[in-house]
């Protein structure tokens, strides 16, 4: 072979190898690609966010932004797979959670406000109408099972925002059975923290609040207010908890929102829609048929026109397929139904190709060309067609993934992926093929004799 043709056998070897080495184990679908809400069922949530109405267009914007960024860092942390959260308007942002199965602990993550403060009580009781404020300012909150109330300061002696870390974890003390969230403050709010604790008394309670619900309320005592005063910020840095907490993954949830602070204003949600497992699967079912009978039927009959050609239709064929799924792979893309949509069409448009290629290498033979002239001059004159179909469709599949969203931007992708591979497997995979196989001398045209 020529050292042209070394380099295209190296470069179809290393896209092979490398697709197959993305799509291992190869099944079941939803574990070698990711697939969208449509595909595999999910949660999709529309939130408004409270209060933005009044604000100016810039402070609107950059509380719409604030609330997607607090929001994508808490389904990160969370570790849910695959969401999507961008804005919606000028005050709504839409959710889009694939594989959730519980809807209601996806609008507990994504829904809560996670405003922590931390107050200082004046009495409790069991029954919240012996609690009577002696100013407008303070309060009356309960604890999470409504068992008992706290009546509280209005002006919280601290918030989260000083908060470093928040981490769940499962009590040893006997004495405190339960799960908890250790809280570990950062230098200003140790300091600040060290402040509150001078303005207290030993006994005094100090209510922990989480979203308006006393979840826990210590009593301050003498060792850690020796601490404060011996050690400083340092002493108090940690050891704060928030107990009260029913099982792990709620301390988990509780958690994640602290750490990813609290949101900017109120969300509400005005939509919720639920794609069950059956119609997940039914839309993958529906889907992969569709890909098999179109590539089982592209496959025979690309033989039975082309002949000998069309065996090197079929490979690239089958090539620009592994290049599809293991770009998806690769890139992280989702897999949505119209990316089926765009897949199928990807197989049309990857022998469309090869077509143009064919007959023109078949229109070469018929003036008597050798069979290596013939795909020399096929692959030439067909160069530019090809080009000029392939990049319109790529630009459309740009414009489509820019302004599109959601189930657009699923097919558009795939789209723009089929495209490339496309162009790789008919002017590198092809060509090489034809011109290092014998395939390329069983061009299917009578050659007019010499006579």
């Amino acid at each position: 072979m020529k050292r042209k043709e070394w380099l295209r056998f190296g470069a179809i070897l290393a896209v092979l190898f490398a697709a197959l080495g993305l799509l291992y184990p190869f099944w079941p679908v939803g574990e070698v690609v990711k697939l969208g809400l449509d595909l595999q069922g999910g949660v999709r949530l529309v939130l408004q966010a409270q209060g933005v109405e009044e604000m100016s267009a810039e402070e609107r914007a950059d509380t719409v932004e604030r609330l997607v960024t607090i929001l994508q860092e808490r389904v990160d942390q969370y570790g849910l797979a695959n969401v999507e959260i961008r804005p919606l308007g000028e005050n709504r942002i839409e959710i889009k959670i694939p594989g959730a199965q519980d809807p209601q602990q996806a609008r507990q993550l994504i829904g809560r406000t996670a405003l922590l403060e931390f107050r200082k009580v004046i009495r409790s009781a069991e029954n919240p109408d012996e609690l009577v404020p002696d100013d407008p300012t303070q309060e009356i909150l309960a604890n999470p099972d409504q068992t008992r109330y706290y009546l509280v300061e209005g002006d919280p002696l601290l918030t989260g925002d000083v908060l470093d870390n928040a981490y769940p974890d499962i009590s040893t003390d006997p004495s405190r059975p339960g799960h908890y969230i250790g809280l570990v403050f950062n230098q200003d709010g140790a300091q600040r923290f060290v402040e509150a604790l001078r303005q207290l008394d030993v006994g005094d309670q100090l209510a922990i609040v989480l979203d308006g619900v006393v979840y826990s309320a210590p009593a301050v005592s003498q060792e850690i207010k020796d601490t404060a005063r011996r050690e400083g910020w340092r002493g108090v840095r940690e050891g704060t908890v928030i107990s009260g907490i029913r099982t792990f993954e709620e301390a988990r949830l509780l958690a994640v929102v602290l750490r990813s602070g609290a949101l900017p204003v109120e969300v509400t949600v005005l939509e919720e829609a639920t794609v069950g497992p059956t119609l997940g699967s039914d839309s993958i079912r529906r889907g992969t048929m569709a890909i098999l009978i179109s590539f089982i039927l592209v496959l025979l009959y690309m033989p039975t026109y082309y002949r000998w050609l069309g065996l090197v239709a079929d490979a690239a064929l089958i090539l620009n397929m592994l290049i599809v799924f293991s770009a998806l792979r690769a890139f992280g893309a989702t897999l949505t139904l119209p990316g089926i949509a765009g897949l199928i069409l990807t197989i049309g448009m990857t022998v469309d190709a090869n077509v143009i290629i064919f007959e023109r290498i078949k229109e070469e033979r018929r003036t008597g060309k050798a069979p290596r002239a013939c795909i020399v001059s096929g692959f030439s004159k067909s160069m530019s067609a090809i080009l000029d179909a392939n990049l319109t469709t790529l630009i459309t599949a740009v414009i489509l993934f820019s302004l599109g969203s959601g189930p657009v931007e699923g097919f558009a992708i795939t789209l723009a992926l089929g495209v490339v591979g496309s162009l790789f497997c008919a002017l590198v995979a092809s060509r090489f093929l034809l011109e290092s196989t014998g395939l390329g001398e069983r061009i299917p045209v009578k050659v007019p004799s010499s006579g």
